[in-house]
């Protein structure tokens, strides 16, 4: 038999006191022993099924915000891309102008390629400039990584680097890129960037593609 204990009270030596938790206050009963609740489910929506369509999202004007940081992760400029993109059928063109914080400006025109889908995986082609050789770039669901070396100019002269392009679509208008820089295999930069779309048109004109290789 279960008793509770007046304030002032010896107990037999039989009696089983309850050790569950503090003594109520006043008159109320003891509390019941709850069982284990599973984890709360808060009710929140699951994140929408995404997928980054090169031709879909870097289609018209765009504008990209970041950092440019050094190997150790220190920020060391800050730059805005103003963007416009065009495409026609499997073919595109994206041209790119930088502002740097410091004054300094750079632009890259990207001719771009829609690849045959395989597995699942979306596949891409670029070519610029500065780029040597040919981009290639890979996606699937709301991810896309590019590699590719580039010519980065550094004062009066130019380092080859190579990219590790990584973006990933968050919201139906932004998408997150982080770029590596390496040399030799050493990471020697990132860029950070946030990107969106702008509801203006683009009004670049779609050069004639060239022939299917």
């Amino acid at each position: 038999m279960i008793q509770r204990r007046p304030a002032s009270f010896e107990l037999p030596p039989d009696t089983v006191v309850d050790t569950l938790g503090e003594e109520p206050y006043g008159d109320a009963q003891l509390a019941t022993v709850q069982p284990e609740l599973a984890p709360e489910r808060l009710g929140e929506p699951a994140l929408a099924e995404r997928e980054l369509r090169l031709e879909e999202f870097f289609n018209g004007r765009l504008w990209a915000e970041g950092v440019l940081c050094d190997r150790r992760g220190r920020v060391r400029r800050r730059l805005r891309i103003d963007m416009q993109a065009l495409w026609e059928g499997d073919w595109g063109r994206l041209q790119e102008s930088y502002v740097f914080d410091d004054g300094e400006r750079q632009q890259r025109t990207w001719s771009l390629r829609r690849l045959a889908e395989h597995d699942g995986v979306r596949r891409y082609e670029a070519t610029a400039a500065d780029v040597a050789g040919t981009a290639r770039g890979r996606a699937r669901g709301n991810e896309m990584r590019w590699s590719y070396v580039l010519d980065v100019p550094l004062g009066r002269l130019r380092v080859r680097l190579r990219m590790d392009d990584r973006m990933y679509l968050v919201g139906d208008a932004l998408v997150l890129n982080r770029i590596e820089m390496r040399k030799f295999g050493v990471r020697v930069g990132t860029l950070l960037l946030s990107c969106g779309r702008s509801a203006a048109t683009a009004d670049l004109e779609l050069a004639p593609a060239p022939r299917a290789r």
